[in-house]
């Protein structure tokens, strides 16, 4: 059983970051502790944030799409990293070593989007309320994207079936490199699959079926056919995402549940890396074993056995159906700097280092706190942590026309009205009638406790 720790050994956020600025906290859960190596999206940049943890860049060694020297302006939100280094979990800080970025594919979309799915190089990409998304104004969202689009993706992958989380989407205005990263299936003759593409690999040695490797041409495929320059096994070819004995954090997606192996009830797979629980011995956080199943995204903390990472934490992180969405016009008097949290519609929502700060105002991928202002927009993401309304992904944006203020998730019967956070939702002449567990999104004005809708409907 492969372990190909999805773009986590080669979609290595690096950057020349310096190391003040940016967004953040101080203090995060997370973090290996000592010296071992850290893997998974990036949340803010300045220097850098992986897996809560703020990491120091000032001495650190870059590595982007395979070459050198990068600059911050390389690094954005949403890519999935490799981080070498130390840190404290504690006070949530680091000091990086290394830091590498690969992405995950390269090349045209050829499933056009719907129901927060895609495809691209016959791949299934699928997208979340946390994708990081850098449209153009051409396709300023996500749902724009249509056949022939060109884009770059980070993300989680097993590797095997050719099935993307997308974590970052990025459109491009040209590609001289396409690019694919997965599992060699399928071999006949001098071609190979990778998911659903049929990769010619002519001259090229063809590794064995199961290796993790990235493929590379000057040409973009032909229908789900691809000519292939350049073939590369990462690292030693099976994605494990450290060395035997080494100390290891990463962040990724279940691909396969606790108790679904045959004959191993203490494993599951995390990436294709698998995950063996200790018992006792394995502390649990936002969870327990009984949500470590399938498409659920957890940070694991351990240390590597052989090809098995033994885990002593494990962090569980909300799923899709326990956020929601808030949106609105920040205000005056709605950040705390000290506490770190920022109010919209009077719901005060605690950010932390694993928030993701994404800027959709142009610039800079992420912003921080301070640089907020009464007048800025704000998207935030949000779930509950033990009684604290959390965001997992805060965005700035453009005002939009027609309503300052929106809700979205699961709308909740409070005796002749629906609230959701505890808002109020007058439906106003929407037509709106209250139906339990539809996820709604509502779009509107807000006032003293109460949205009064404009429009309301259902969301995915």
């Amino acid at each position: 059983m492969k372990r190909a720790i999805t773009q986590f050994l080669i979609t290595l956020a690096a950057t020349a970051l310096t190391s003040c600025g940016g967004g953040g906290t101080t203090v995060a859960e997370g973090g290996i502790g000592g010296t071992g190596v850290s893997m998974g999206r990036v949340t803010q940049v300045g220097s850098v944030y992986v897996n809560g943890i703020h990491y120091n860049t000032d001495s650190a060694t870059f590595t982007v799409d395979d070459v050198t020297s990068p600059t911050l302006s390389d690094i954005s939100v949403g890519m999935v990293v490799r981080v070498t280094g130390s840190s404290d979990p504690t006070a949530g800080t680091g000091v990086a070593d290394t830091v590498e970025y690969d992405s995950l594919l390269k090349g045209p979309v050829d499933v056009a989007f719907l129901a927060n799915q895609l495809g691209a190089m016959g791949q299934v990409i699928n997208v979340n309320a946390d994708t990081v998304y850098e449209g153009t104004a051409g396709r300023p969202l996500v749902d724009d994207l249509v056949i022939g689009d060109l884009i770059e993706v980070s993300g989680f992958t097993d590797g095997d079936s050719g099935t993307i989380l997308a974590t970052r989407i990025e459109v491009k205005s040209t590609i001289t490199v396409y690019e694919l990263t997965g599992d060699v299936t399928a071999i006949s003759g001098t071609t190979f699959q990778i998911g659903g593409l049929t990769i010619e690999a002519g001259l090229l040695t063809i590794p064995p079926a199961g290796t993790y490797i990235e493929v590379e041409g000057s040409s973009p495929p032909t229908g789900m056919n691809f000519n292939a320059d350049s073939i590369s096994t990462i690292g030693n070819g099976d994605g494990t995402v450290a060395d035997d004995g080494e100390d290891t954090e990463f962040e990724g997606q279940i691909t396969t549940g606790l108790g679904d192996i045959t004959g191993e009830p203490n494993q599951f797979i995390v990436n294709s890396q698998i995950v063996e629980i200790q018992q006792p011995g394995t502390d649990f956080e936002g969870g327990s074993t009984s949500d470590l199943t399938a498409g659920r995204i957890v940070e694991v903390e351990g240390v590597m056995n052989g090809t098995i990472l033994l885990a002593e934490e494990i962090e569980i992180e909300a799923s899709a159906s326990e956020k929601s969405k808030i949106e609105g016009v920040l205000g005056v008097g709605n950040v705390d700097l000290t506490a770190n949290t920022v109010t919209l519609l009077d719901r005060v929502i605690q950010i932390d280092n694993a928030t993701i700060l994404e800027n959709d105002l142009g610039g800079s991928s992420t912003f921080a706190l301070a640089d907020l202002i009464s007048s800025d927009y704000l998207e935030a993401t949000v779930y509950d942590d033990n009684g604290v309304l959390t965001a997992s992904k805060l965005e700035r944006e453009t005002l939009p026309s027609g309503h300052t203020a929106a809700l979205e998730g699961l709308p909740v019967d409070n005796g002749g009205n629906f609230e959701i956070l505890g808002i109020i939702i007058d439906p106003g002449g929407t037509g709106y009638n209250f139906t339990p567990l539809q996820r709604i999104e509502v779009k509107g004005n807000y006032s003293s406790g109460t949205l009064t809708a404009t429009s309301i409907t259902p969301s995915d």
